[in-house]
């Protein structure tokens, strides 16, 4: 099968090339730029050993695809998927948000095509398998939803909670290449803030899939990837229990492991989550989770939901 990728310059196209190249039922893999069109993959990322050349977008190419990934910035991904008739994974976050007014007002611009909202599915495998399963567009979550949801679903859908702080960590990969050598330099001056402390795109997407309001503060840490997150949940539910639910939802799942302390090192480079912690000091329950913010945040489960949408093997070149 062929699978197009647009955009293929930035860390997300980049780890898309990287899990295709290796994908048993991928054969054919074409690539756009527009600023880069013409020069060879491995020019643009040296850890690629590629062939492949990048190329003027060309819709019909696109639509004579059996997939697409679209890894343009928010914003732009919404001016092209109108075209589209293929079926395609968008990594932006222009069709993740239901309410086109909740979008608009995260985002700054009116939504080019708020029609289509009510076509694309969110596509987090864990909890919309089936609906993934059937859709056309998919919206791949964000780094950060991916790695809080999962922390916090189950025990939101099965215990009385009364508020949710969610603190997250992030290497400088989430913030993208556009600012590669600035970011490079906060990893190597071993800097550490928060930022968006307050209203964070990711805070409705977050919301709305847990369906409670949270308290979302991300920081940016000196590590290129990877993303930990810490939730702090007012609740007095019962810390065994809470494992024990996590544990029976997640037992049958390719990519989430439930383990006593998550770290980033394990899930570095895979399409894994883990989720632990369960502490609490009774008022105050305590998890934690762990994701490659590329892999499983970004690429990794933008190819796991291609193989769901194609009927391949869910874990199909993420092994």
């Amino acid at each position: 099968m062929r699978a197009y990728v647009i955009g293929g310059s930035g860390y997300t196209g980049r780890e898309v090339l990287r899990i295709l190249s290796r994908h048993p039922k991928v054969d054919d893999i074409v690539v756009s730029s527009t600023r880069f069109a013409g020069k060879n993959v491995s020019q643009i990322h040296p850890s690629l050993m590629s062939e492949l050349v990048l190329s003027e977008f060309d819709l019909d190419a696109v639509n004579a695809s059996e997939i697409a990934f679209c890894c343009v910035p928010h914003r732009k991904s919404m001016e092209i998927i109108p075209q589209i008739t293929t079926k395609v994974v968008d990594l932006s976050a222009d069709f993740r948000l239901r309410d086109e007014k909740v979008y608009e007002g995260y985002y700054g611009v009116k939504h080019a095509c708020p029609t289509l909202l009510k076509e694309s599915v969110y596509g987090l495998p864990e909890y919309y398998r089936q609906k993934i399963r059937k859709a056309r567009i998919v919206a791949n979550p964000g780094c950060y939803p991916t790695g809080a949801i999962l922390a916090c679903k189950p025990l939101v859908d099965n215990f009385k909670v009364e508020y949710l702080v969610i603190d997250a960590k992030s290497g400088v990969s989430g913030a993208g290449r556009e600012n590669e050598e600035e970011l490079e330099r906060f990893v190597r001056e071993e800097n550490f803030k928060a930022y968006k402390i307050v209203g964070h795109q990711h805070t409705p997407e977050i919301e709305q899939e847990l369906g409670v309001r949270v308290s979302f503060t991300p920081h940016l840490t000196p590590l290129h990837q990877g993303i930990f997150t810490t939730v702090h949940a007012l609740t007095d539910a019962k810390p065994e229990k809470v494992r024990d639910v996590f544990e029976k939802k997640f037992a049958h799942e390719p990519f989430v492991k439930v383990v006593d302390d998550p770290e980033l090192a394990s899930v570095r480079q895979t399409n894994d989550c883990q989720i632990g912690g369960f502490k609490s000091d009774g008022r105050r329950l305590v998890i934690t989770s762990t994701i490659d913010n590329l892999v499983k945040g970004a690429s990794g489960q933008a190819v796991q939901n291609m193989n769901i949408m194609l009927g391949f093997d869910e874990t199909a070149g993420l092994k």
